[in-house]
């Protein structure tokens, strides 16, 4: 069942507040209970007894005025004795009705018949006396002997009745006094029983909020020594355990995914920057094998050049012999074996030459696959350090220092990224001028095998050399022209080498930076800790 943080809150509360109400139900019942109780021995058993020593008063006082009526006869002392019993028979009467037990109403019928009987000797003694006071001389003995016998022989009336009104009169007090006594009693025991549960709902209450304080503490302990250990750059932390389905499970499993995530970042980071260093490395390598083969071309072009030049110096030497042809035959004839042993030599030098720039031209295309290599590895740790920054928006604070580093490694990849880019460029000039030297090669190599061609027919021709003397030198001069194109060509594939030289110097010096800026990368990436 998933309860939220404020769900588990107010159950706890909830609970406590229940046991709180239930306690307060429990006192004010039992309050009640007391107030019924006290209500019962006021009304009941206070009043009982106020009401049974009021009618014994009046019962002993209607006895008293009874006796000084026998005494004195007088009139005033029967009526008063008339008023004690009436008001004693009325607070008698009032007690029955507050009777609850069968020995209260044994000890009333007791009593009622002790009155009864009272009553009855009162009404006899008030006639003997009536008799006494209206005999005459002689019969007020004989009335007074009857008077006195009788009230000899039932003297213990009064007494009787008044031992049976001070019987009720005790009961009425005793079952006061335990009345009292048990509304004391059940007051202490609920007042003890209420302290007891307050303190069992205090106890309860310390309980839940210890509960509920660990239940939240704990996975909150555990995430902030897991941050801090992520703060100090230590990604090596475990998935945090959290059981609970609230906010702070919520928040253990977005911080675990986070952890997740930057150890992903940090370990393609670091796999990356090996990848971008190593990358840099060969390209570098790439640069100094282009360079040397560069170099050895501009050597091998310095040699066409020469060649070139001694070629033209060899096509005037001939243009100024071709005059002496006719006289020399035979010298022209070992001119003509030099000539052809030096066109071969100029066609093998330009043939290696085309295949020279041939190769200088294959290996700036390597250099542009590596180019773009860098460039995709570049917009790779760009889109890698753009997640970063986003994962580490989300962390917050915890995630600002990685936002920084995320923030360099997207400098480091723009950067990479320009600069393969002004590599690339600079391929592309190489490329193109090394097509032109291709092509001014193939040219001149044409006009080598043309000039081969002539040597062939001048060959041939040999035994008309003197006749057409005119025609040699026209077609020496022919080849001395061409020769000063093909030095023309050689000068200008000389200067694209040196181009090219200068480009591959600054290929080098960028694979530099860039191998630079991948271990810096490579730094940054290894202050988190992933093993």
């Amino acid at each position: 069942m998933k309860i939220n943080i404020m769900g588990k809150i107010l159950l706890g509360f909830g609970v406590v507040l229940l046991m709180m109400l239930g306690t307060c139900l429990y006192l004010i019942s039992g309050m009640k209970d007391i107030d019924a109780q006290y209500s019962t021995l006021i009304t009941k058993k206070a009043y009982g007894y106020a009401l049974a020593e009021a009618s014994n008063g009046d019962y002993a006082r209607a006895g008293a005025y009874l006796r000084s009526y026998i005494i004195d006869g007088n009139t005033d002392n029967a009526t008063k004795f008339k008023e004690a019993l009436t008001s004693g028979d009325e607070q008698f009467k009032r007690i029955n009705p507050l009777l609850t037990t069968d020995e209260g109403k044994r000890s009333y019928g007791d009593v009622q018949i002790k009155v009864d009987a009272f009553k009855k000797y009162s009404e006899q003694i008030i006639a003997l006396v009536e008799a006494r006071e209206s005999a005459s001389e002689d019969g007020r003995e004989a009335a007074e002997k009857q008077l006195m016998d009788y009230f000899k022989v039932n003297k213990g009336v009064i007494s009787d009745l008044n031992d049976a009104a001070d019987a009720l009169s005790d009961r009425q007090l005793k079952q006061l006094d335990q009345g009292s006594e048990q509304n004391s009693a059940d007051a202490a025991r609920t007042i003890t029983l209420a302290t007891i549960i307050a303190l069992v709902i205090i106890m309860l209450g310390f309980v839940i909020a210890f509960f509920i304080a660990r239940m939240l503490a704990n996975p909150i302990r555990l995430v902030d020594v897991e941050a801090a250990k992520i703060a100090a750059g230590d990604l090596t932390g475990k998935e945090i355990a959290v059981k609970s389905k609230d906010e702070v499970g919520n928040l253990a499993g977005s911080f675990n995914e986070m952890l997740m995530n930057l150890q992903d970042i940090t370990r393609q980071l670091q796999e990356k920057s090996q990848i971008v260093a190593s990358s840099a490395t060969e390209l570098s390598a790439s640069a100094e094998n282009v360079s040397s083969a560069v170099n050895e071309t501009s050597s091998t072009i310095a040699e066409v050049a020469s060649t070139v030049e001694q070629v033209a110096v060899n096509a005037q030497r001939i243009a100024e012999a071709s005059t002496q042809a006719a006289a020399h035959a035979n010298e022209g004839s070992e001119g003509l074996k030099s000539v052809v042993m030096q066109i071969n030599a100029i066609q093998e030098a330009a043939s290696a030459s085309g295949k020279v720039v041939s190769g200088l031209s294959e290996s700036a295309g390597k250099i542009t696959q590596i180019v773009e290599l860098i460039t995709s590895i570049a917009d790779q740790t760009n889109l890698l350090a753009l997640n970063a920054a986003i994962e580490s928006a989300r962390a917050g604070e915890h995630g600002r220092g990685f936002a920084v580093v995320a923030e360099e490694v997207r400098k480091l990849a723009e950067q990479s990224a320009g600069a393969a880019k002004e590599i690339h460029t600079l391929i592309t000039s190489i490329q193109r001028e090394s097509q032109k030297a291709v092509e001014s090669m193939e040219q001149s190599e044409a006009q080598v095998e043309t000039g081969a061609q002539v040597v062939k027919e001048v060959g041939l021709t040999i035994e008309k050399i003197i006749a057409a003397v005119q025609g040699l030198t026209g077609e020496i001069q022919s080849v001395a022209a061409a020769t000063e194109q093909m030095n023309s060509g050689v000068q200008n594939v000389a200067g694209a080498a040196e181009e090219q030289t200068a480009t591959m110097e600054e290929v080098a010096s960028t694979t530099q930076s860039l191998a630079a800026l991948a271990e810096e990368l490579d730094v940054l990436s290894k202050r988190f800790k992933l093993i």
